[in-house]
Formats: structure tokens, C-alpha cells, sequence
């Protein structure tokens, strides 16, 4: 195996490692730069040197949010000079990124719609990326037409009437009530194409099926839901268009026992035949629930508020900061049993979502970027100062892909405090992309996950994904019992519980991460061929972990991380059945991080991943993070 050596310490380093480094996060670049002038990331960094300065960064952060620094504030908390950004998804509530919802669809009962690049089928724009801000509302759908969309068909039911097909014209017009419907389906489905993928949702390859409900006027009263249920229950059309998920992001018109109300039947109607159904709680923060969130077997989804700061589910510390939004809630009975509702929570603060293309507001973002982008080029040529950008080896070329500081606003202040006052008029946090909150982006993030959990076992069923969901929550105990039902959702954990569920590939595996007791160990042994890897120096305590990777397609896949130098190939894992892949590990006691090295016959060479099923990660210095386990 050829041996390279690390530019910046020396060390040697597997040279398909160094290539990785390209990946570098820009601001740790920039700080790899002010002490090594001549390096690049062509050149690559190790992962230990790249770790190192992310922990120099990451400790430079604030422990209260910055968002007050400059004047006026951000509309949202940040706690570092180089990030005043928002957390894309996956960053603060991991997801299985080995499954998309590919081959699921998802039905949206909304107010409007509008077909964003992000629900196209690539989350790379197919040839000459189209200059955004330069399209007329005609060219905007030419140019999404033809590169392709995971809307299956398009349903306009607004104002008694019915209008079926793609080329609807309420599909395309981008009309205001477009909007909300834009945000639900990308918080759940969207790509991330006008972000470079980093802001996706956790199904970006499930398919769509939006119904437009409501009136001309913006209203959406509860008998244009019903509307919306029944058209999906005639002729069985949630079949017809491969529906397994149905996400509601509205609510009824006042309270009413479920089974006295149409939409509640109805959605109960849908539930019965396998489909799960998701609705939003509400947003006022009273004891009241709406139609269809009343109804037992609808999941009924509130939210958490994290602070857009990171955080891992191992770190108790870290758990209690999160708090409470403010959703409706209360409980009903059913088959003589007490159900809480909200049943299970999500993210519902700072989320990111895409700004309708078609719109006067698309184009000012734009132009706020551009205006943003020179204010901070001219501090950078030193007609102001920066000293706490500089500080903290941020470059402000990172503006436009949301990693800027603006602490040294020396420079035509009154300019800065204009464009502030537009930022935060449309909650910018990227050219493209503004922040929303809600128990509506709650509910379709736990939509995605169903879509996710469903392309990994096609067998499951409705109250199966209802159970697995509450079962692999994380519980808050620090916030108030009867408005937090089973917990968080957790993603990785959700879609490793459809895996190993019923007909699940996986049935019988243990998850990947798990540290085992010698009876285990001794059980597994017995069972099999199973490699047991001791990367430890020979006489150290060790302690089994268990660990796995699904990789179907793969030819080869290797644990790589702190304990064998991120050297691949030297812990290999073996092939089991149904393309899992897996092995076990002797740690000593204490934490340790690791990712998984995979070949397969698109990376001949290999790429790593993170670990799917482990929700707990460290910030690596690259593009995305390394797995931590505790062993």
C-alpha cells in the first residue's frame, strides 16, 4: 500500500484518506491557511489534523447565542463569529442516510404548491446549472420540466372544483399560498440542489403527491380537508399512486371527538388501510386539539426547539437544554386506553426551507447576498477590521454558502444595518433559503422518516411505523409529561428498528454501536462466522462493540478511526446475509470515533461513511461528521 504523509503535521497517511480532504469544512480551511500559507485543500489533511482544528473552532464557541451582536439582531441564535447560519436537518437530529424514501410516496394536504428544484430527481443540477436569478416564471418551468420532478401527479381541489395533472396551471403560477405547501414537501423531501445538497430533508428521493385544498382567498376550512382525505380514499387513488405516508399540515375548525368528525374518520379510514398519517399539533400552546390531530391513529406531532445549536442524545447536558415549543395539545381515549397527544416531537425552530423561485422575495434574497457578499469583501481588503473574524479563521468567501461572520461591521454601518433590517424581514439565512418554525415542519420531518423507514422494510405497516417511531424516541424527563408523549424523533434509530422488524433484512442483527456483555458475545460467537477485530494493544482492557454497516452493493467495507490511524482495509468487516456487513471490535473503555471505509463498484477506491445507526457524532473537519462511541 503506497504511504503519503499529511502536508501540514508530517505523519504518514493513507493516500485515498488525503484525497478526502478536499471535503474540508471552509473555515477550518482557512484556518489550516493562516498557519500553513501554501497549503490547499487539493493537497489533503489527515483526519487527525483536520480534527484537531475543529476542536479549535468548536471551542471558540459561544455557550449563549451571538445573535445580538450585531445591530439589529439576527432573527435567529448562532454561537460562533464564523457561523451565523441555521443547522441544516441532518446536523442536529441524524437521519439513515443509506435510504432516500426512494420508491415511497408521500401525499401533502396544503394550501398551494410550487415545484422548487429541490424536489427534482438529482440532487445535481443534469448539465449547465440554469443562472437562478436570470429566469422568467415561463423559464422556471422549462427548465424544471425538463430536468425531471418526484411529483407523481398534482391534485387541485380548491373551490369545489377538481383539477388533476402536472400542467395545472395553480401548480406553476407562484401564487402566495404556493408557499406553504413549497416549505412542507422540501422540509420532507427536498434535495438540497440550491445548497449544494447540505439542506436536504430526510427522504430526498421519495416521491410527491401534493393536493392543493382550500379557497381562493387563503382559507382552508375543515370541509376542504375532508375533501382532500376522500379524494385519496375514492377508487383507492392513495394505491393507485403508491401513497404509503400522508402528511396534514393544516387543521380543523374547532374541537370535536374524533369520531363525531368527518376529517378524523376519514384520515381514520386511511390509517385502517395501512397508510400512516401524520398531523400537525397546532401552534398556539393550549389544550385544544383540531381535526385530524385528535384522531388515535394519526400520529399527532409537536415540537422541540433546540436552539439551532448542536447537540448529541448521549450527552444528558446537552438533552436538557432543549426545549419545548409552543404546540397544542391533549389527550383522547381510545379502545378504553389514554393517549397523550402530540405522541412524538420534532425539530419545530429555525428550520431551513426554500423561498418560492417565482417570487419577488427570491429575487431580493438574491440581491441581499450579493450586497452582503461585497460589505464583507471589503473588510476582508482591510477597509475594515475584523478582529474577531479573523480570530476565529473564517473567510468571508464563505458568505454566500451560509459560514460568514459579520462581527466587524466597521464598514458602512448604516449600509450593514439596512441590509440587516431586509435579512431579517424574509428570515435570510442563504441566498436562496430562509428560516421557518411550526408544528407543520415538525410533522413532515417525521413524514420523511416514515418514507425512509418504508423503503427499508416495504413490509411494514401503518402501526408498525407508528410503534417503532414512539419506541425509538428519545424521552425529554426534563419537560413537561403530558405535551411531550413518547419523546424526540430520532431518525437513525427509527429506520434501524424498520430494518430489523418483521420481514426486515435485518431481523435478529443487533444495531451497529452496541456494546456487548460477554454472554452476548459468547451467543454471536456460537452462531457464526463473525470477525472479532482487536485493533488495541495486545494486554489493554478491552470491551466487545458491535458493529455493522448495510451496504448491499458493496465489495469490501473496512472500520476505520482513531484506534487503527484511519488506516482502511486493516479491520475488515465480513459479509453476512442480506448485504449486512458486520464485526466486532475490542475497545478499551472511553470514547472513541470511527467511520466505516466502502468499495464497491462506483468507488473502486472507496469512500467513507459515518455510521447510520449511531445518532451520536463529533464534528470531523470535513463535509460531514465522524460516528462517537462510548465504550
Amino acid at each position: 500500500m503506497t504511504v503519503s504523509t499529511c502536508p501540514v503535521c508530517g505523519c504518514p497517511a493513507d493516500p485515498r484518506v488525503l484525497a478526502l480532504g478536499t471535503t474540508v469544512q471552509p473555515h477550518i480551511a482557512t484556518l489550516v491557511r493562516q498557519e500553513h500559507p501554501g497549503w490547499t485543500p487539493d493537497a489533503g489533511l489527515c483526519p487527525e489534523c483536520a480534527l484537531s482544528y475543529a476542536r479549535r473552532h468548536a471551542a471558540l464557541r459561544s455557550p449563549s447565542s451571538l445573535h445580538t451582536a450585531s445591530n439589529p439582531p439576527t432573527t435567529f441564535p448562532y454561537y460562533h463569529s464564523g457561523e451565523e447560519m441555521v443547522l441544516a436537518q441532518p446536523e442536529r437530529l441524524p437521519d439513515y442516510t443509506t435510504f432516500a424514501g426512494e420508491g415511497v410516496t408521500i401525499a401533502f394536504l396544503d394550501s398551494g404548491y410550487y415545484p422548487h428544484p429541490d424536489l427534482t430527481l438529482r440532487p445535481v443540477w443534469p448539465g449547465v446549472t440554469p443562472v437562478w436569478r436570470r429566469l422568467a416564471p415561463g423559464q422556471w418551468r422549462a427548465v424544471l420540466q425538463e430536468a425531471g420532478l418526484r411529483i407523481v401527479e398534482y391534485v387541485d381541489l380548491t373551490n369545489g372544483d377538481e383539477r388533476v395533472g402536472i400542467g395545472t396551471p395553480s401548480l406553476w403560477d407562484g401564487a402566495g399560498d404556493s408557499w406553504h405547501g413549497q416549505m412542507t414537501t422540501a422540509i420532507a423531501a427536498g434535495n438540497g440542489l440550491l445548497s449544494g445538497g447540505r439542506l436536504r430533508g430526510y427522504a430526498p428521493a421519495a416521491s410527491i403527491l401534493p393536493l392543493k385544498i382550500g379557497r381562493g382567498d387563503g382559507r382552508i376550512p375543515e370541509a376542504d380537508i375532508q375533501r382532500g382525505l376522500e379524494w385519496l380514499l375514492a377508487d383507492d387513488n392513495w394505491q393507485r399512486y403508491g401513497v404509503r405516508v400522508v402528511n396534514i399540515s393544516v387543521g380543523g375548525d374547532f374541537p370535536q371527538a374524533w369520531k363525531d368528525n368527518p376529517v378524523s374518520r376519514s384520515a381514520h379510514a386511511l390509517a385502517q388501510r395501512g397508510v400512516f398519517v401524520a398531523a400537525a399539533a397546532g401552534n398556539r400552546g393550549v389544550q385544544e386539539l383540531l381535526p385530524p390531530a385528535q384522531t388515535p391513529s394519526v400520529m399527532t406531532v409537536g415540537g422541540v426547539d433546540d436552539q439551532n445549536r448542536r447537540w448529541r442524545p448521549c450527552v444528558v447536558d446537552e438533552v436538557e437544554r432543549l426545549a419545548l415549543y409552543h404546540h397544542n395539545y391533549d389527550s383522547v381515549v381510545y379502545r378504553h386506553t389514554l393517549v397523550r397527544k402530540p405522541e412524538l416531537l420534532a425539530l419545530s425552530c429555525w428550520l431551513p426551507a426554500p423561498v418560492l423561485p417565482v417570487s419577488p422575495v427570491f429575487q431580493e434574497m438574491i440581491a441581499i447576498d450579493r450586497v452582503r457578499q461585497v460589505l464583507l469583501d471589503e473588510n476582508e481588503n482591510g477597509v475594515g477590521s475584523l478582529p474577531t473574524y479573523r480570530q476565529a479563521g473564517v473567510s468571508p468567501a464563505t458568505a454566500s454558502t451560509g459560514g460568514a461572520s459579520v462581527d466587524g461591521e466597521a464598514w458602512m454601518p448604516e449600509v450593514w444595518e439596512g441590509l440587516r433590517k431586509r435579512m431579517n424581514g424574509h428570515k435570510w439565512v442563504h441566498p436562496y433559503y430562509q428560516h421557518v418554525d411550526g408544528t407543520s415542519v415538525a410533522v413532515a420531518q417525521v413524514s420523511a422518516v416514515a418514507a425512509q423507514m418504508l423503503q427499508a422494510n416495504p413490509n411494514l405497516q401503518a402501526q408498525d411505523v407508528r410503534r417503532l417511531l414512539l419506541e425509538t424516541s428519545l424521552p425529554l424527563p426534563h419537560l413537561v409529561p403530558r405535551q411531550t408523549g413518547a419523546g424526540l424523533l430520532q431518525p437513525a434509530l427509527a429506520v434501524a428498528a424498520a430494518l430489523r422488524t418483521g420481514a426486515g433484512p435485518l431481523v435478529g442483527r443487533p444495531q451497529s454501536a452496541t456494546v456487548l456483555g460477554d454472554s452476548e458475545l459468547h451467543k454471536m460467537m456460537l452462531q457464526g462466522t463473525l470477525s472479532v477485530l482487536s485493533p488495541q494493544a495486545q494486554g489493554t482492557r478491552t470491551r466487545p462493540l458491535y458493529i455493522g454497516y448495510y451496504a448491499p452493493e458493496a465489495r469490501a467495507v473496512s472500520l476505520v478511526g482513531e484506534f487503527n490511524c484511519w488506516q482502511p482495509g486493516t479491520l475488515p468487516l465480513q459479509r453476512a446475509a442480506n448485504g449486512w456487513w458486520h464485526a466486532v471490535v475490542q475497545l478499551a473503555p472511553g470514547s472513541h470515533l470511527y467511520r466505516f471505509w466502502i468499495e464497491d463498484a462506483n468507488h473502486p477506491q472507496g469512500l467513507w461513511r459515518r455510521d447510520p445507526e449511531n445518532p451520536n457524532l463529533e464534528e470531523s473537519g470535513y463535509a460531514d461528521d465522524h460516528s462517537l462511541i462510548c465504550v
